[in-house]
């Protein structure tokens, strides 16, 4: 079910800071002046961080709820090209500038938590969803010397727990579609927060599952 704000604040409260470190944002290429402020010209509208966040995570999941059309996933380097198909290569377009899309992510703000957020909207609407990275191993999956998933590695164990199938496409590459509504309407950040954090999701086998679920050659029944 798409959340309600009450209810999307309240998972998020909930593990801001045991598991996504609300009040940090990190850097991405794009928000180059990290600034505690709603709008960076006005000093009088600063706010906190952690307050940034929630706001833009909360935009940045009903904006994808509700965004028509495929979307996709993948390395930022593989992603890039789709930019411009989309009206986001300019240095000031955003996923979350009026009257952009957000099929592909390019964000102002970005952290772990607002991924999930993209992630978990996508798969509330049950769109179909399009990865544009090669995985050939659990190494393309997940970053073994920092001990933590990549986050296409992320979004995959996600699909993977939340309904989706994946199948090849004519332009060879992977699409997920949803298979089974019900665990789609279903997910959640609370869920999704303790699968990551599960020793059998980070174990080898894990690491594994996730690499062959974007191979086809793995599917959940």
């Amino acid at each position: 079910m798409p959340y309600t704000r009450l209810e999307f604040e309240q998972d998020l409260l909930t593990l801001a800071f045991n598991h996504y470190g609300l009040g940090e944002l990190k850097l991405n290429p794009w928000d180059q002046n990290r600034m505690a402020y709603a709008n960076p010209t006005d000093e009088q509208s600063k706010i906190s961080l952690s307050r940034i966040s929630k706001d833009t995570a909360w935009a940045v999941y009903t904006k994808t709820v509700n965004q028509g059309g495929d979307m996709y996933m993948g390395r930022l380097d593989d992603t890039a090209h789709l930019q411009k198909a989309f009206g986001l290569s300019g240095p000031n377009d955003y996923n979350l500038t009026p009257g952009l899309p957000i099929n592909v992510q390019k964000l102002q703000r970005w952290s772990v938590c607002i991924n999930d957020c993209w992630i978990l909207g996508a798969i509330h609407s049950q769109k179909r969803i399009i990865l544009v990275s090669a995985i050939n191993s659990p190494g393309s999956v997940y970053d073994g010397p920092n001990n933590r998933y990549f986050v296409t590695g992320r979004e995959l164990i996600g699909l993977e727990k939340f309904g989706y199938v994946a199948k090849r496409i004519a332009n060879g590459m992977t699409a997920f579609t949803c298979t089974h509504p019900g665990k789609a309407m279903g997910a959640n950040l609370r869920d999704y927060a303790r699968l990551m954090s599960a020793p059998q999701t980070n174990s080898d086998f894990g690491q594994a599952k996730a690499a062959l679920f974007a191979q086809l050659t793995f599917h959940r029944h």
